[in-house]
């Protein structure tokens, strides 16, 4: 729910390194969750495309990251995440792809907190519900986008706003 506290987790990032949430400095994190195999243009495809857009507007602010962790916690090893987003990774220094294997508890965790539903990773069945959030920096969950159709033109008038709060 707005205003609670997302727990401590741990992913691995592309390059094998641990991410920590709570190591984050940033002052807003915009999670969603994917996993690299998703047959569905219009779910985890769209997702990445309109965060894209997004960090994109705000590249030269560096208190926004955005970030993508992966249900597939069989498959989705750094290794197959960077082959896959490597390249966006690297034009976009705000995203990072997050590596959810090796990281199960911490993945059950945050996708209940997160208010995500998922299953059938070991039937290589994967189904999900959407839904991209933002935290700040106390990792208080700020704003929910449900499903598939924000748009990104909300998130960030969303962004703007929240950064414009700390400016002042």
């Amino acid at each position: 729910k707005i205003g609670e506290k997302i727990s401590n987790v741990s992913f691995t990032s592309l390059d094998n390194s641990e991410y920590n949430l709570y190591k984050s400095d940033k002052d807003f994190i915009i999670i969603s969750y994917i996993f690299s195999r998703c047959p569905i243009p219009e779910m985890c495809p769209a997702t990445i495309a309109k965060k894209q857009s997004i960090a994109k507007s705000f590249t030269d602010n560096k208190n926004v990251e955005f970030i993508f962790i992966s249900f597939d916690y069989l498959y989705d090893s750094p290794k197959i995440l960077s082959d896959k987003y490597s390249t966006i990774e690297n034009n976009y220094k705000n995203m990072f792809f997050l590596s959810s294997v090796d990281h199960i508890n911490d993945l059950f965790l945050i996708t209940k907190q997160s208010g995500i539903s998922f299953g059938g990773v070991e039937d290589n069945n994967i189904g999900h519900t959407m839904r991209t959030i933002i935290v700040d920096n106390n990792l208080t969950l700020l704003k929910i986008y449900e499903g598939i159709n924000w748009k990104p033109g909300d998130v960030k008038k969303d962004i703007r706003s929240f950064l414009n709060l700390i400016d002042n």
